[in-house]
């Protein structure tokens, strides 16, 4: 993710959201990886988020049951909702910001630098049994 941040902060020189709307529009593959990357983060059983997530909840859920449900909810429920929120608004949102210059996609190098941090993070969280 701070990868991701640091290609739009050089291809935008901002970090405003208002300013970064719409970015499918203008660089596709760089609004796929984003879109990838939210997905990856959301919890979904297998990644990383949810693997720490289930042994940090169950440690806690030893010590206080209700304090634990109430925290779940507010970390996976609306944490996600608004971390979501923010980025699906900067991908598909209108941009506000009349930018009549032409932004490059990614390049190869970034491509290659992305997918295969994505390949590495699938490959780790679905099968862990291959390398134990």
């Amino acid at each position: 993710m701070f990868y991701i941040v640091d290609c739009i902060y050089r291809r935008y020189n901002s970090r405003s959201v208002v300013e970064l709307s719409g970015i499918i529009h203008k660089t596709p593959n760089l609004g796929i990886i984003i879109i990838l990357m939210c997905v990856l983060y959301s919890g979904l059983p297998g990644t990383l988020k949810f693997t720490s997530e289930f042994f940090i909840f169950t440690s806690f859920f030893e010590i206080a049951p209700l304090s634990t449900i109430f925290i779940i909810f507010i970390a996976n429920c609306l944490g996600l909702l608004g971390f979501s929120k923010c980025w699906f608004n900067v991908v598909f949102g209108m941009s506000m910001k009349n930018n009549n210059q032409l932004i490059l996609d990614l390049t190869i190098k970034e491509l290659y630098i992305l997918i295969s941090t994505i390949f590495f993070l699938i490959l780790f969280c679905f099968l862990p049994n291959l390398y134990f």
